[in-house]
């Protein structure tokens, strides 16, 4: 017992926090004050860095990118509400001379009411057009065109691919037999609108993809856009882009083209937007990697240049970075330090404040006892 008696006497001397008896304590109300005062303050701020400690932060960095020869996907949903469906050609060009046209496998196409509201999903007016006979043993003729591994051209969409594959213009479609009917379709559909939306997917190499009025007629690596007499005149290329998006999103990504309205003052309106994609990526905390882009943007509109085709166009330049995001959140131990130095600085302060107004409320009183303060 002498043993730990002395060990224990040994401690005492090493106590920083001597106590005060409470005989010699004073309570006042300045002090009560002040203390719901610190309270208050250490509750604020102890709040703010617990939400400071739970929110997650995206630290950006800038790196050579190196995923060039991957495939980019495009999102885009964007209404024309005075261009039908059955005009409207959706093709890509690239610097590679790359050329893809009729992109409407991921894209669908809704057709729109002068009033905006929608009619339906735009089948094209070759699908809806019959064979004029049905018979098992019919062959029909491809009028000149390049005809398909069959030999035969049964539909009025058999002969069109066949004049495209030839590089003819399909100028003339109620003298096939097997479109009757084609050229009424198109020009029923005068007035509509049409909505686009899905996606297509390019190479990462800078290019355009556009939204041409007229059929599309290819002749080697060129093609052409052609609104033929039978088809609507009366259309402009007025639009809204409500998404337009290199790749997935993530929650700090901002597409600059998103919300834009344009109107066109005359059927040769062309509009041209200008884009700087710039590789971006994710690194979530989970360990997760979301690849995705983004870019800026600038545009230029042109409409007093008769000899321009009315258009709708996009070009994107690839940027060689990439911006790399990582999530960081606070650790523990920063969470408790920060804490630790909230609590002990306030009320090391407010010990200071309440020891300074002590000492001048017991001066004053003492003054006013010996008659020196009125």
């Amino acid at each position: 017992m002498g043993r730990l008696g002395g060990l224990a006497a040994r401690f005492r001397r090493l106590d920083a926090y001597a106590k005060t008896l409470d005989d010699f304590s004073t309570q006042t109300f300045a002090g009560g004050l002040l203390t719901v005062a610190t309270a208050a303050l250490i509750a604020v701020l102890v709040a703010y860095e617990f939400a400071a400690y739970r929110r997650i932060e995206l630290r950006p960095e800038l790196v050579v990118d190196g995923t060039r020869s991957e495939k980019m996907r495009i999102s885009l949903d964007v209404t024309l509400p005075r261009a039908p469906c059955v005009l409207l050609g959706l093709d890509v060009l690239d610097s590679s001379g790359d050329t893809q046209v009729g992109l409407f496998q991921h894209v669908a196409q809704i057709r729109l009411a002068a009033n905006g509201t929608e009619i339906g999903p735009y089948v094209a007016a070759l699908d809806e057009a019959e064979p004029s006979t049905p018979a098992e043993s019919y062959c029909g003729s491809c009028y000149g065109g390049t005809a398909p591994a069959s030999g035969c051209c049964n539909t009025c969409e058999d002969v069109h691919k066949a004049y495209a594959r030839r590089g003819w213009a399909f100028t003339d479609p109620d003298s096939i037999e097997q479109c009757k009917g084609y050229a009424a379709r198109i020009k029923g559909m005068s007035g509509e609108g049409c909505r686009m939306h899905g996606f297509i997917e390019v190479g990462k190499v800078a290019g355009n993809f556009h939204i041409l009025a007229g059929d599309t007629v290819k002749t080697g690596s060129e093609h052409t856009h052609v609104v033929y007499d039978y088809m609507p005149q009366d259309f402009d290329l007025s639009h809204t882009i409500h998404r337009l998006a290199f790749g997935s999103e993530f929650s700090a990504q901002r597409n600059p083209l998103d919300g834009v309205s344009k109107t066109a003052h005359g059927t040769h309106a062309q509009f041209q937007y200008f884009t700087k994609v710039v590789g971006s990526e994710v690194r979530f905390l989970n360990g997760t990697v979301l690849r995705s882009n983004q870019y800026s943007a600038t545009e230029f509109i042109s409409e007093s240049a008769p000899t321009r085709r009315p258009g709708l166009f996009v070009m994107f330049d690839i940027s060689p970075m990439r911006v790399i995001y990582t999530e960081h959140q606070r650790s523990l131990a920063s969470f408790l330090t920060a804490v630790c130095a909230i609590v002990g600085g306030i009320f090391t302060v407010a010990r200071l404040i309440d020891a300074c107004v002590f000492r001048a409320e017991r001066a004053i009183r003492q003054k006013r006892q010996i008659g020196k303060l009125i």
